[in-house]
């Protein structure tokens, strides 16, 4: 079984591709990364877009799968909470 990952290099933390790695790992699948270049006309610039895919067992790669999906759900939910939050000093009367 192929599942194939398709990552925008100038949105993705290095953080969430390490995980990846690391899983593909330790589940004992391989996987083959490519690196595409387009233009963006718009931007005037390239945008580079790794591709990874990753070969296993579909046992293997289904459980990669829903451990990629639960990784990227608790990253959703901690982007929309503030990093850092401002306690106040004062002492309200």
């Amino acid at each position: 079984m192929i599942l194939e990952f398709k990552v925008d290099e100038n949105v993705v933390q290095a953080a969430w591709l390490r995980t990846l790695y690391d899983l593909v790992e330790e589940l004992n699948c391989r996987c083959n990364t490519y690196l595409e270049e387009t233009y963006n006309k718009a931007y005037s610039n390239f945008i580079r877009t790794r591709i990874v895919e990753v070969y296993g067992s579909a046992t293997m790669v289904s459980w990669l799968k829903l451990r990629m999906e639960r990784y990227n759900h608790l990253v959703d939910s901690y982007n929309d909470v503030p990093q850092m939050k401002i306690i106040s000093d004062k002492d309200e009367d």
